[in-house]
């Protein structure tokens, strides 16, 4: 009969994250994996297979509990374009909170990665398309539903907010402030409350 953990799974889970958000898959060593989760490589190993698994545990952590904003905003909206507008919104609040590093685990963790890290490569790239195929849903939506214009192509506009998104992640990163991306957020998205 094998040992007990004596560990909080959860715990161990958020602090690799938090690692993995300010460093990188690819920076972020077993050795630093080990000290902030407290726990020595082989238990790293036993309980979570390897970096790569450890990561895409990490990534569905975020995913489930950084970013769940992003459904919400989508489905609990009335229209699409308040659902979009939200949506933006509520990335700079969460790409500049001061208790988490900044920008978007998900579109930053692998920007850096060599060629023995495509697998993380391509995990971020599938939260990213999967994120861009739920917004063009919430688009087509609002076409059927009238609060979109008929004109309006889903997928386009989706990759549009998508571009936004990554951009603003991307300048979180450089220091830029939460006052600035509201602007840019506002110039960006006006022409599609504009439009209605």
């Amino acid at each position: 009969m094998g040992r007990q953990r004596s560990f909080d799974t959860d715990h161990a889970i958020e602090q690799a994250m938090l690692l993995f958000w300010e460093r990188g898959y690819q920076a972020a060593s077993m050795a630093d994996l080990s000290a902030v989760m407290g726990l020595n490589p082989p238990s790293i190993y036993a309980a979570f297979g390897n970096k790569q698994a450890l990561f895409e545990r990490c990534a569905a952590h975020y995913a489930q509990h950084f970013a769940a904003y992003a459904p919400r905003a989508l489905d609990e909206e009335v229209t699409a374009a308040k659902a979009l507008c939200r949506l933006v919104s509520e990335a700079i609040k969460a790409f500049s909170a001061e208790e988490t590093p900044k920008g978007c685990l998900l579109v930053s963790a692998a920007t850096n990665c060599g060629k023995g890290s495509t697998g993380a490569q391509d995990l971020l790239a599938g939260y990213r398309q999967a994120s861009e195929s739920i917004i063009a849903d919430r688009i087509r939506r609002g076409i059927e539903e009238s609060d979109m214009p008929a004109s309006t192509e889903p997928d386009l506009l989706a990759k549009y907010v998508a571009v936004l998104f990554q951009g603003l992640a991307a300048q979180a990163r450089d220091g830029a402030t939460a006052d600035e991306w509201h602007g840019v957020a506002e110039f960006a998205l006006g022409h599609i409350e504009g439009s209605l």
